[in-house]
């Protein structure tokens, strides 16, 4: 009888080591099918089948709306001096202030009130000098995250859509003296290997190389022409289906002071 008790021991043994390894197996499969959502088909890319938002949002600039950027921008500078420009794309919900610290993290997951929360500010890029947007050899880049909901950059994704870019060319950029009239030229999903954020070039000829390889980028034909004599605005988020994945909308200054 002790030995049967003995063998039933050793059995009960066993069989809660090959459950805990199951729970183990399991465990591993699901985190593992969750770090690779960046493998996703293209067909199943956010913002490549799927409208972000309200499709039929009315695609009006701020005077449009009987708005004024400038002022909109200056009255929140009074209270935060980081504040140094307002960004709207119009048709989507991207419209309110732009961040700028001292490096690039101050606003990546703390507010402007200092409060660390999941998707901080949507900031400029600390390198750039939003006084001289208009300046030669110029890229004005912007960061928003990607909350996968209608806010902050997620919108952005719907420029993987052709039909999309057709009614929402133009993107509009206020700083504290003047609104600005940018016209997209590239729409594309890239990674980290390629430096679409540089910000320093020693010739025209190195700048129209830069420019032309993100033209060509471009996930579709935009029809427009740019070349060294544009400034470029560069907007970038987080794209989940590519392993660190970034999508990236540029536009060249239509409109100059």
């Amino acid at each position: 009888m002790a030995i049967k008790k003995k063998n039933l021991g050793f059995v009960l043994i066993i069989i809660f080591m090959i459950i805990i390894g199951l729970v183990g197996i399991g465990a591993f499969i699901i985190n593992s099918m969750s770090n690779n959502k960046q493998l996703e088909k293209p067909g199943e890319e956010i913002g490549y089948d799927i409208i972000i938002g309200d499709p039929d949002m009315p695609v009006t600039t701020a005077s449009d709306e009987g708005r004024n950027l400038v002022d909109e921008i200056k009255a929140i500078n009074v209270t935060y001096e980081d504040a140094v420009c307002w960004l709207k794309v119009p048709g989507t919900t991207i419209d309110y202030p732009i961040f700028q610290g001292l490096n690039n993290t101050r606003y990546y997951r703390d507010d402007r009130d200092g409060v660390t929360q999941n998707w901080g500010e949507t900031f400029l890029d600390y390198r750039c000098d939003i006084k001289k947007l208009a300046d030669p050899k110029t890229n004005i880049i912007i960061y928003g995250h990607n909350t996968e909901t209608d806010n902050r950059f997620t919108p952005l994704l719907n420029y993987k859509r052709e039909e999309f870019f057709t009614k929402h060319k133009y993107i509009e950029l206020a700083t504290l003296d003047k609104t600005y009239t940018y016209e997209i030229f590239s729409a594309y999903t890239t990674d980290t290997k390629f430096y679409y954020i540089d910000t320093v070039f020693n010739s025209d000829k190195e700048y129209d190389n830069f420019i032309s390889d993100c033209a060509k980028k471009s996930r579709y034909g935009t029809n427009v022409e740019v070349s060294a004599e544009d400034k470029i605005l560069t907007l970038s988020t987080c794209d989940y289906s590519l392993k660190n994945g970034r999508f990236v909308v540029q536009a060249r200054l239509v409109e100059n002071p």
